[in-house]
């Protein structure tokens, strides 16, 4: 089937003219329209996020409250463990020092015997006194085997007059094992 057109060539171009016309309005009404309605939505989606928002501020300075106290009770609880390890590292060195006397009086036995004994937090200086070089080298041995004591050093040894009579005079250096 052929299709003829016989219209006249005037009116095929002011059909051809209005359909042109009629886009051209038509198309940018659509277009501002299209962009109308996404500004609107995004206006509407604006203002709920702002009334949320608003919520949130208003929810989370209820709760300043709370934040606060947990806070306090984060610095009690940090305090608290700070406490507890003073009071264990005080229960481990309080049970040394007893210890620590009745191995040393063991160990000085005979022509020995101690002058000064001086403990830190985890070193120990001691003074002695002794008869003989044979005794003092027992006495750093045995020392240097209890399990509390490492580091073990004997720093050094004179002879000495006290009381009129010759002794040899002995320093020990020690750590006191954690």
């Amino acid at each position: 089937m052929i299709r003829i057109n016989l219209l006249p060539a005037k009116k095929r171009k002011e059909k051809a003219s209005r359909q042109v016309s009629f886009r051209f309005s038509v198309i940018p009404l659509l277009a501002l329209a299209v962009a109308g309605g996404i500004f609107a939505k995004n206006a509407r989606d604006l203002a709920r996020l702002r009334a949320q928002d608003g919520a949130f501020i208003n929810q989370r300075a209820s709760l300043d409250g709370v934040y606060q106290e947990f806070l306090g009770i984060e610095r009690q609880k940090r305090e608290m463990a700070e406490r507890i390890a003073l009071i264990d590292r005080i229960k481990e060195g309080r049970a040394v020092v007893p210890k620590m006397l009745f191995d040393l009086s063991s160990l000085a036995k005979g022509n020995l015997w101690l002058k000064k004994l001086r403990k830190d937090e985890t070193k120990v200086d001691l003074e002695g006194r002794s008869i003989d070089n044979e005794s003092i080298c027992t006495f750093v041995e045995g020392m240097s085997k209890l399990p509390y004591m490492k580091d073990v050093e004997l720093k050094s040894v004179e002879d000495l007059t006290e009381t009129g009579m010759t002794v040899k005079k002995f320093l020990v250096e020690g750590s006191v094992a954690s």
